[in-house]
């Protein structure tokens, strides 16, 4: 499985992919900080999921989701970001993503969601 992390800190992303090394599947990490660095990662390999702040070091977030469900409309695509008001979630929600979390409070239900995610079984395939 391939999961595409999406933040402008390299401090969140580290800690991201420490977070998937400890889950108990098989898992190849790809990183960008900016919509284009997240558009070649795309055309690279699509992954199985991103995961994403929308706010980006450059470009704009909300399309780089609508992009990955337009283009890759298999793909989950989690937002955990540290906008959580109503209608950014309700924007992001309607641009495709599956699922939005609070960066600050809604740690342990992303990790949650993201084994679930990634438990045998529960992986698309991309052609």
């Amino acid at each position: 499985m391939k999961i595409l992390l999406i933040d402008h800190s390299w401090v969140v992303r580290d800690r991201l992919c420490r977070i998937i090394a400890s889950l108990p599947v098989t898992v190849s990490v790809a990183q960008a900080d900016s919509e284009v660095a997240a558009q070649l990662q795309l055309l690279t390999r699509p992954p199985m999921m991103v995961v994403i702040d929308p706010c980006l070091r450059s470009g704009n977030g909300l399309l780089t989701i609508a992009h990955v469900k337009s283009a890759y409309p298999a793909t989950s695509v989690i937002v955990l970001t540290n906008m959580v008001y109503p209608e950014y979630r309700a924007r992001c929600m309607e641009l495709g993503a599956d699922y939005f979390f609070d960066k600050s409070k809604e740690t342990n239900a992303f990790i949650a969601q993201l084994g679930k995610l990634c438990a045998p079984g529960q992986q698309a395939s991309h052609v």
